[in-house]
């Protein structure tokens, strides 16, 4: 195998003052001094982030443009040839335009947490046509589904399980707790991080018959709290119930529980076949092995995300304001603009409807002897 040629350089390779900037960026102050502007970022951002601008470090080097003992400031570097040969290197690279609108936007991110209040318009405008110009490597609005239809599929799913398999071994209930987890996701589409993270009797406790789960600040991405109850319906209790009391205790190795005995479950609340708790990237896979059996198409937690706005916006736009909520925003734009697949499913409908229409009147107006004759292709007919 090739060894692979590098195209970041790490953080301990950095200039002396670049390590330095960051480093206080990233921290929160002491006592009477300000958190650094990056301080409340998840941990998962700030090595993004960092990750992002060692490429751009790592191109200053290849260009001959910066040393290790370079005293410059990191925004002082930044001018549009410098730009222009960062974007011909990114492409030289063969990245796709989503990932190199990715890189600027890191690159942008680093220089303004590094120096708070300077002036990174040049930046802002590349990083805001890049992400414009960008066309997504998969087109994630034709993986887009209702989330009734992906309830109605789990449900059917599960309700198979418990007849065919009312003691399920251990691979049986795996694919149960798939399934239940799913449509878990289709009804409450919470980030990855807390819903594989979730606990009974510390996120989830059971009061008067309902299932109320509430998930800490300091737990969530953007620190606001996220509180509510699972569905009350009878199907989806009666799944819940079932996996609790039967599947759960099967991964557990367990014997099964009565019905009273649930309130006082603590633990993971997703099981790995080994008996522990899931971890996120076995729910992440979890999630879209059984998606794609069930769906046709594997449907991983972040797209269920923009399946439930997509669903929000598009059956009753009055109640938007709560797809922010849903899915832990602090901003409604941040819901629409990276969420909001609803007008590409219109589109489509209309669309096809229209086509539909185009065949009904070719139809009416052919000759008889012709009617009979089906359209097989775009071909066959003309807008």
């Amino acid at each position: 195998m090739s060894k692979r040629h590098p195209t970041s350089v790490g953080l301990a390779n950095w200039p002396e003052i670049d390590r330095r900037l960051w480093s206080t960026a990233i921290t929160n102050g002491e006592f009477l001094e300000p958190h650094g502007a990056a301080a409340h970022w998840s941990e998962a951002t700030k090595l993004q982030v960092q990750k992002g601008y060692g490429k751009w470090i790592f191109h200053l080097v290849e260009e001959g443009s910066l040393s290790a003992r370079s005293d410059s400031l990191p925004v002082e570097r930044i001018d549009e040839d410098k730009l222009r040969s960062y974007l011909a290197r990114l492409e030289d690279q063969g990245l796709a335009t989503q990932t190199i609108a990715s890189r600027i936007t890191d690159l942008t991110e680093a220089i303004r947490v590094m120096h708070p209040g300077a002036d990174i318009s040049i930046l802002k405008k590349l990083a805001s046509t890049m992400q414009q110009r960008a066309i997504p490597s998969r087109k994630k609005h034709v993986r887009i589904k209702p989330p009734r239809e992906i309830w109605q599929a789990c449900l059917a799913f599960m309700v198979k399980c418990i007849r065919d398999n009312p003691n399920p071994n251990m691979y049986q209930a795996s694919r149960y707790r798939d399934a239940m987890s799913l449509g878990l996701l289709a009804h409450r589409p919470l980030r990855r991080r807390n819903i594989s993270n979730l606990e009974l009797n510390a996120h989830l406790i059971i009061e008067n018959g309902a299932w109320h789960c509430f998930i800490p600040g300091d737990e969530t991405k953007d620190s606001l709290p996220i509180n509510f109850i699972l569905p009350e319906s009878e199907d989806f209790c009666m799944v819940f119930d079932y996996y609790l009391r039967t599947v759960r205790q099967v991964l557990l190795r367990k014997s099964m529980l009565a019905s009273n005995e649930v309130k006082n479950l603590q633990g993971a609340l997703w099981i790995s076949m080994r008996g522990g708790a899931m971890s996120g990237h076995a729910f992440y896979y979890s999630i879209n092995r059984i998606s794609e059996e069930l769906l046709g198409a594997p449907i991983n937690p972040h797209l269920l995300r923009d399946c439930a706005v997509s669903a929000l916006s598009s059956d009753a736009p009055e109640y938007i304001l709560a797809g922010s909520r849903i899915l832990g925003h602090s901003s409604l734009n941040t819901t629409l603009s990276h969420y909001e697949q609803s007008s590409m499913l219109a589109a489509g409908f209309y669309l096809a409807s229209a086509i539909e229409n185009i065949q009904e009147r070719a139809l009416e107006s052919s000759p008889p002897q012709q009617r009979d004759l089906p359209f097989t292709h775009f071909e066959d007919f003309t807008l």
